[in-house]
């Protein structure tokens, strides 16, 4: 039954028939999988359609995902459309179809899927995985705002949309590796900072750098140009430190490395109101975005083209094109707040798909989904 064209997937008309034979509520229940919806329904009546009908809408987000943006869940349409759809009053695939979003990597994705069906090839879909990325999109309708930034781990892709879903930017990212993941998250874009300061993270100041510093105190904090900072914020002499008697438990400093061009957040730096110590920027190794395998950061995500995204965050020309190609050193940092929040989510989807370029699946690096095929 799978491989009907994907517009009759999408069709719920036998749902609303109370008098449902026992063949039909199979054929349905097997149907139900490639819409994306999050089950099967339960009970054939209005309430379980309308579940149903804000899962296409608005997706299912699930208690791993951090959210802290500001929902748009339009009620009025979603009862609007089941009620039609139950008075039969207009067609069903048009009604349903008005609830989806209209964002370029969802519909790329449901048209190659469409496309897939139509050749009777379902057997090449890993439905779990399709399930997965449809509801991943979906989330993305909750946001309401003049754009929207999307950013996707297993393809290590940004992207930045329009209201109407165009996509306005799309450019590769490193994000977090396997050991220290990317978190999955909803949140705002708040500011941006140029010629940032790196705050050393603790956990990386005393696993990785203490043990180098202690080896050779001057030479590794005059090469990574960091500085000590006491508890009180203030830069003090590295060489009136006994680095001997310094320990992970007893390290009492913060490290801060210098602003410029060596820096590791770049000179460009996306601060968000995320709960988990990450966000966007650039970096002084812009060479790894020619990677392939881009998971290689501690949980912050390096962005490829950081001057386009932050001028269309400031939603205007904010930067030159060469920003980052200055050889500066100890620049002031300054701070710019964007001139609205823009809603940026980090998505978990390992199934996307280019226009006319088939599916592409990626490899699900933080273990998250259980894919039906071996």
């Amino acid at each position: 039954m799978r491989f009907i064209a994907l517009k009759t997937v999408f069709i719920f008309v036998a749902l609303c028939n109370s008098n449902v034979n026992a063949q039909e509520q199979q054929y349905w229940k097997k149907i139900l999988p490639a819409t994306g919806a999050d089950t099967c329904m339960a009970h054939l009546d209005s309430a379980e359609l309308s579940r149903q009908a804000y899962l296409i809408a608005y997706g299912n987000r699930n208690n791993r995902m951090s959210w802290s943006i500001a929902e748009y869940i339009d009620s009025t349409k979603v009862n609007r459309v089941v009620q039609n759809f139950l008075s039969r009053s207009e067609d069903g695939t048009a009604a349903m179809k008005s609830l989806e979003p209209a964002f370029q990597p969802y519909q790329q994705l449901r048209n190659e899927v469409a496309a897939l069906l139509e050749l009777k090839a379902d057997t090449l879909i890993d439905w779990n995985l399709i399930r997965h990325a449809f509801n991943e999109y979906r989330l993305m309708n909750r946001a309401a705002g003049q754009m929207i930034v999307q950013v996707n781990i297993p393809s290590a892709t940004l992207r930045v949309l329009d209201k109407a879903g165009n996509i306005l930017l799309e450019c590769p990212v490193i994000v977090g590796t396997a050991s220290t993941p990317t978190p999955a998250f909803g949140a705002y874009l708040t500011r941006i900072i140029t010629y940032p300061y790196w705050n050393v993270p603790r956990s990386i100041a005393v696993k990785e750098f203490l043990p180098k510093i202690k080896r050779n105190p001057s030479g590794f904090l005059n090469d990574m140009k960091l500085q000590v900072l006491n508890a009180k914020g203030v830069v003090i002499a590295p060489e009136n430190i006994d680095w001997k008697t310094v320990s992970a438990k007893n390290f009492p400093y913060r490290l801060r490395q210098s602003t410029g061009c060596d820096n590791a957040l770049g000179l460009i730096k996306f601060d968000l109101n995320s709960p988990y110590d990450v966000y966007l920027h650039d970096t002084n190794h812009r060479e790894f975005f020619a990677r392939d395998y881009r998971f290689l950061s501690h949980g912050c995500i390096r962005v490829a083209q950081p001057v386009k995204l932050a001028n269309l965050l400031m939603q205007r020309d904010f930067l030159p094109d060469t920003f980052t190609g200055e050889r500066y050193y100890n620049i002031g940092s300054k701070i710019f707040p964007l001139p609205a929040p823009v809603p940026i989510i980090i998505t978990y989807a390992t199934v996307e798909a280019g226009p006319g370029s088939g599916l592409h699946v990626y490899k699900d690096i933080y273990n998250h989904i259980q894919s039906a095929h071996p």
